[in-house]
């Protein structure tokens, strides 16, 4: 099930927004070397310290780490998923551990067939132990609700919010000026017409 899909531009760059991106080697809070998108350096991988890679590296980086929970979806949720929900899922599992897939309530609703529960289930998930007590935490809750959304959202709404260029947004704000300024021209033009049958 869900075998054709993969995580999309837009799935990476979700994730990238929640992770952070950092582009040179630095020491996580384990000590472990790591860079970009929480990818954790391996001894076979030679990244210099000080030495920046690019955005563009970084998710290409985290298209590979994210391939096990890509696996562990198509193993554990045996209902059929669109893109953004897929997607969804990826941060979802990326951020808690892939386990969740077989574990947690969101993907047993799922796989029962009640897509419309998932995003309030995934909301269950974001907790962690505050001195010794689990509590709510705000940056878990308001990323648990962000993958919530996109898990509701139609792929064809995804595909056609679409990020425009700086060219084109100032192409775009010229021709809404000059619009807009045909729409007073003609406005004008009209009362000044109005004006002058009146006087007659």
């Amino acid at each position: 099930m869900n075998d054709n899909l993969r995580t999309s531009q837009h799935g990476l760059e979700f994730i990238a927004k929640w992770e952070g991106c950092i582009l040179k080697p630095y020491k996580d809070i384990a000590g472990l070397r790591t860079i970009g998108i929480g990818h954790l350096i391996k001894p076979d991988e030679i990244f210099a310290d000080g030495v920046n890679i690019t955005r563009e590296k970084a998710l290409e980086l985290l298209s590979q780490d994210v391939g096990l929970c890509e696996e562990a979806i198509k193993r554990s949720i045996k209902v059929p998923l669109s893109q953004n929900q897929f997607d969804a899922l990826i941060s979802f599992g990326f951020n808690c551990g892939s386990g969740v897939y077989a574990t947690s309530t969101a993907c047993k609703l799922l796989n029962e067939g009640k897509y419309d529960q998932v995003p309030d289930a995934l909301l269950m998930w974001s907790k962690a132990k505050v001195n010794g007590q689990m509590t709510t935490v705000q940056g878990l809750y308001n990323r648990r609700k962000s993958e919530g959304e996109l898990f509701k959202t139609a792929d064809e709404d995804q595909e056609n919010s679409v990020e425009l260029s700086e060219e084109e947004k100032k192409a775009l704000q010229t021709q809404v000026a000059i619009s807009t300024q045909k729409i007073v021209d003609n406005f004008m033009d009209s009362l000044d017409n109005q004006s002058k049958k009146v006087n007659s």
